[in-house]
């Protein structure tokens, strides 16, 4: 039942992380099977109209299947406008009860099913395929064909041989068995493909943030700043404000380490990021650097108020802890851009360096600025 749930549909998955995935996958390539159904169409009723034609048939053969032909490219062409789903199934239905219409009206026209009406009705059956639907939407363009003959061809009793009528069920039912198990067959390998392709992406963006983040800390990166950097200082561009970067280190951190443990100096760094992140907003970064160095990122060129602040809440005992360890001082170095300017990471990290030296030089927990601008005109 799973199984059979799984090939009822073709854009229905069991999670719904995996069926948003999917949409635009499917999507793509139910407009290649309905663009591919309709120019093979076209190509076969084209050359039943030549075949008529050489044959000296009657003309409404040959028009028939010139209007067919015709149709099929309309709608083939048509697929790479249509962005519903639903509505390029409905495309590929319209076209195969269209040519089936049109066959039987040729049939009731002249009293026969010719061989080649009824080879044609077997290959209407066959190309169902082609379109990547699931069992329910392939079954009801099937059923929609499989009706039509059917209900024609009984309809009007004694028009056609028994044997016609027997000959053309057992095409029709052949037909409609194959093409249904092809159709299985293929969205069992499609929706596998799928799911496989879901997961390598959801693992490749896994691993994409595990590559850019510090275990310890969570905080982000030097790989994450290095890479990143352009897009996030663009993007501050964009807002039309300046930005800052600040290098940010812990004031005798060894001593920290060697007095009271290496657990306990991790906790402090963790303590700062998570201090730090509740001061910064949606596209502001923290960066381990390495040790206890750190870079901010920060929109907009007024930043000294928030981050004294965040030094401040670093300092306050922390709420529940179980013991009393004394945080260490951090000094901060701020490299403010003004808006309008640009600068390179290189360059604006080694002027945050020598404001953080300027902050040490200073005393405990303080903060010192340099413009990047006035440094180059400098």
């Amino acid at each position: 039942m799973k199984m059979f749930n799984s090939l009822w549909s073709s854009s229905d998955f069991d999670s719904e992380s995996l069926t948003r995935f999917a949409q635009p996958v499917m999507r793509r390539e139910a407009v290649q099977g309905i663009f591919t159904l309709g120019m093979l169409t076209m190509v076969l009723m084209s050359g039943l109209a030549v075949l008529y034609y050489a044959l000296s048939r009657s003309s409404e053969y040959f028009y028939t299947f010139a209007v067919l032909a015709a149709l099929s490219l309309h709608i083939a062409l048509s697929a790479k406008a249509v962005s519903d789903i639903r509505v390029l199934y409905l495309l590929g239905m319209v076209l195969l009860a269209l040519c089936g219409l049109a066959f039987v009206l040729l049939a009731h026209r002249y009293g026969v099913f010719t061989a080649t009406l009824l080879s044609t009705v077997a290959l209407l059956f066959m190309v169902v395929p082609l379109v990547p639907w699931g069992l329910r939407e392939a079954m009801a363009a099937i059923g929609v064909v499989y009706a039509i003959f059917t209900a024609s061809t009984l309809s009007v009793a004694g028009r056609f041989t028994h044997e016609t009528l027997w000959t053309l069920q057992f095409l029709m039912l052949s037909a409609a068995v194959i093409s249904l198990a092809l159709v299985a067959r293929a969205i069992a390998v499609r929706k596998g493909h799928i799911e496989a392709r879901f997961n390598l992406s959801e693992s490749n963006e896994l691993l994409q943030r595990l590559s850019h983040r510090d275990p310890l800390t969570d905080a982000r990166n030097r790989r994450f700043l290095e890479e990143r950097y352009a897009d996030i200082v663009a993007r501050y561009g964009a807002s039309g404000r300046g930005f800052c970067l600040a290098v940010v280190d812990l004031d005798d951190f060894k001593a920290l380490n060697d007095s009271c443990g290496h657990a306990c100096g991790d906790r402090v760094l963790q303590r700062l990021v998570r201090v730090f992140l509740a001061a910064l907003g949606q596209n502001e970064y923290v960066v381990r650097m390495g040790g206890d160095e750190f870079v901010l990122l920060l929109e907009g060129d007024e930043v000294q108020p928030r981050l004294a602040r965040a030094l401040a809440e670093f300092g306050a005992p922390e709420a529940g802890a179980a013991d009393a360890t004394p945080m260490p001082g951090v000094s901060i170095g701020i490299a403010r851009v003004p808006a309008g300017m640009s600068a390179p990471l290189e360059a604006l990290y080694a002027l945050g360096d020598k404001a953080l030296y300027a902050a040490k030089a200073a005393g405990r927990s303080s903060l010192v600025t340099l413009d990047y601008g006035r440094q180059q005109s400098a």
